[in-house]
């Protein structure tokens, strides 16, 4: 049976998502759960859910659970990284100084000044447990939960040539959305996803054999259903591709929705009448939203984990969209399934992209391991959108690995929404403010 390493196990609400596909699978029941956490209290919770599952499944889950990351990775032969690195208090200066110089961020995880200096703040951790894997668990797969996904797939194959692949519910989500959108069961409908993480497309969406992009389009002129995706529904309407990730997210990354207050109230509000939750606003894209959201999680953790813990609440047995435990088992018994995940352009997966940055395609998975399947052209006119993340990526990836200040001032410069509001004296300005808050939680070259 394989070892299966959880990094950040003591995230309970995510880790449990992992923990029960991993205990309702047959196959992986009597796998090693090595459980790791920096907190043993956190730690400690995420055991005693383990342990709950167990008892609903009558199984006895074999658990490591440890504060030592390479007791954690001995030996494994899946590593599963999902921890948030740094505090509610670094997150809120990535908002707070962008929004000093008019970038106004949603979620701020992925690309403008927030994603970049997260880059920097989580590579670092996320650069030990690859090296780490390197010594301890060399042909182990890491399966990396962890954003900006590309920055960090990037960065972490070239500068440790650890065996990854990022992953994200990005695909499986939006495939959902597309198929209520309609009115069709999402488990009718076929797509065809290719691009960057957080900004892939659509090249197909079939129902039932057909194309079924028309009755988007004709689903998009009912009121009701584009206030629920405004933005992405406006990216489909001139682009005439649907994209991965909310529409909150989606306004982060190119420069047609952000840029001027009133475009951000026309696209990115919570409609009069709709209930407002920290959730929705983030989904929609009100400014900030992310970051009360987080606040809102972190007010509520005890009383969430109460009720998890809680013998008189049942434990949720249902599977999970997430793709990390799917490659497992198709790895372990060998019955492929098809995924999508974010790996090097290596071999040219999409011909018209740069070789070295990190695409996002359908890859193939079964005891050979994930095979990403190469899909030749993008449209050029979907390219030129992802290119522009992809040099601001570049630029991130690279910096981190040389501890060059310079390239990330640029990455700044290229970033799709910073380079709409903000001159190139204001950007760097910025980055020297951003360089300087977060002396402490980064490489200390960067401030040399």
């Amino acid at each position: 049976m394989p070892k299966i390493a959880i990094i950040g196990a003591g995230g309970v609400i995510f880790a449990r998502r992992f923990i029960t596909d991993i205990l309702l699978r047959p196959s992986l029941q009597k796998s090693q759960l090595a459980l790791m956490d920096i907190s043993a209290e956190r730690l400690g919770n995420t055991v005693a859910v383990t342990r709950r599952i167990g008892e609903a499944l009558g199984i006895e889950p074999d658990i490591v659970a440890t504060t030592d990351l390479e007791q954690a990775l001995a030996g494994a032969d899946y590593v599963l990284t999902i921890f948030r690195s740094g505090t509610l208090d670094h997150q809120r200066l990535e908002h707070e100084i962008p929004a000093k110089y008019g970038v106004d961020q949603v979620v701020a995880d992925t690309l403008a000044p927030g994603g970049v200096f997260r880059a920097l703040r989580v590579l670092p951790e996320l650069t030990l447990v690859a090296e780490t894997m390197m010594r301890v668990c060399p042909k182990a797969l890491l399966l990396n939960y962890v954003n900006p996904m590309s920055i960090n797939v990037w960065a972490l194959t070239k500068g440790t040539g650890v065996n990854m692949v990022g992953l994200c519910h990005g695909v499986q989500h939006t495939a959902k959305s597309m198929a209520s959108y309609i009115g069709a069961p999402a488990d009718e409908v076929a797509t065809q996803c290719v691009g960057v993480n957080h900004q892939a497309f659509f090249l197909r969406f079939e129902h039932q054999g057909k194309d079924a992009y028309p009755r988007l389009r004709e689903a998009m002129n009912d009121p009701k259903v584009y206030q629920r995706d405004k933005v992405r529904f406006e990216i489909f309407r001139h682009f005439g591709s649907f994209c991965t990730e909310a529409s909150g997210h989606s306004s982060e990354y190119v420069p047609y929705f952000r840029q001027r207050r009133d475009l951000i109230d026309q696209f990115c509000y919570v409609p009069e009448g709709e209930e407002s939750t920290p959730g929705k606003r983030m989904s929609v894209g009100v400014s900030h939203a992310a970051l009360e959201l987080c606040e809102e999680m972190q007010r509520n953790w005890k009383k969430s984990l109460e009720r998890i813990l809680s013998a008189d609440q049942k434990p949720d047995l249902n599977r999970s969209e997430e793709y990390g435990v799917q490659i497992i088992e198709a790895m372990e018994t060998g019955v492929p399934t098809r995924i999508n995940g974010n790996v090097m352009n290596t071999n040219g997966l999409i011909s018209n992209y740069p070789r070295e940055c990190c695409v996002e395609v359908p890859c193939l998975v079964d005891r050979c391991g994930v095979q990403p399947c190469a899909v030749g052209e993008m449209p050029e006119h979907l390219a030129g959108l992802n290119r522009a993340m992809i040099t601001t990526q570049h630029l991130v990836a690279n910096g981190f690995l040389n501890r060059d200040r310079e390239m990330i001032v640029h990455a700044l410069c290229h970033d799709p929404l910073t380079k709409a509001v903000c001159s190139l004296a204001e950007i760097r300005a910025m980055a020297g403010e951003m360089f300087a808050a977060f002396k402490d939680v980064i490489s200390p070259e960067f401030n040399a």
